[in-house]
């Protein structure tokens, strides 16, 4: 049974966390990636993807579209390392690539990781409750 991940789901993107998020540069390593993933035994169900201009939309980096709780969580990260995630993910988007959320618990982060960079991923990070991890 081949499973689709979440392609531009429309919510409000908050902190990802437990879960990795990489950049994928095309269709070809997204597809890569998530048939990598299929196979190690991640359920892609449970996989976000967010893809080109839709995706940046989605993604909404300033929290302009969802309120002003959200503008203010936006502001909030700003002055953390998620600001710089944030940037660089619409960014991606922007110029037609794909961002990955993966979620992942207990020690399978390096697995994630290692799949995730061998099909193209790059800008991989580990949202843990306090803190992201560059693995």
């Amino acid at each position: 049974m081949n499973r689709q991940p979440i392609y531009n789901e429309r919510r409000f993107y908050r902190y990802p966390m437990f879960r990795v998020a990489a950049i994928l540069d095309d269709a070809e390593d997204t597809r890569t990636a998530l048939d990598a993933l299929e196979r190690a035994g991640v359920d892609i169900a449970k996989v976000n993807l967010l893809t080109g201009h839709e995706g940046a939309r989605v993604l909404d980096r300033t929290g302009r579209k969802h309120g002003w709780g959200a503008r203010l969580l936006r502001l909030l990260q700003r002055g953390a390392y998620e600001g710089d995630a944030l940037e660089a993910h619409e960014r991606a988007l922007e110029e037609g690539r794909n961002v990955i959320f993966v979620p992942v618990s207990g020690d399978e982060e390096s697995r994630i990781v290692e799949i995730l960079r061998a099909a193209g991923g790059h800008y991989v990070l580990h949202f843990h409750p306090w803190h992201v991890a560059l693995p």
